[in-house]
């Protein structure tokens, strides 16, 4: 096989594997599903009394998994629902005891770094909180 033989079919072969790593980029980097992604915010009862949050919510092509503050004490998600129709969230979970229900709508769909308003309950306290992905 000649030097340039070779070359070609090496070319061809690295085109063969980028392409479908291109063509898969968007969903590995958490653009394939709405919700998917990390988002970072706050949630609180009023302006002044704030508190950090992070959800981390993935897509597995059937559902929407995830939870609240990921690492050793995370709250996962016990029900997480899209309605398509109105962009709205909505999602719960449960932690010692604790009741988590998180209510938002997506704004900002088209863009990466779209973001989720809302009521946020945790317990007995009710406020508002604003996630955006990151």
């Amino acid at each position: 096989m000649n030097v340039r033989m070779f070359r070609l079919i090496l070319l061809l072969a690295c085109l063969a594997l980028a392409v479908p790593a291109f063509s898969q980029g968007g969903l590995q980097d958490g653009q394939g599903h709405p919700l998917k992604g990390v988002w970072l915010g706050d949630w609180g009862p009023n302006a002044n009394t704030r508190t950090d949050v992070t959800i981390e919510m993935n897509w597995d092509g059937k559902a929407v998994t995830g939870s609240i503050n990921p690492g050793p004490d995370a709250i996962a998600f016990t029900r997480a629902e899209l309605n398509h129709n109105d962009w709205t969230v909505h999602l719960e979970g449960t932690k010692n005891g604790v009741r988590y229900v998180i209510d938002g709508k997506i704004e900002n769909l088209g863009s990466v770094r779209r973001s989720i308003v809302g009521t946020w309950v945790q317990g007995n306290q009710r406020g508002d909180f604003k996630i955006q992905r990151h």
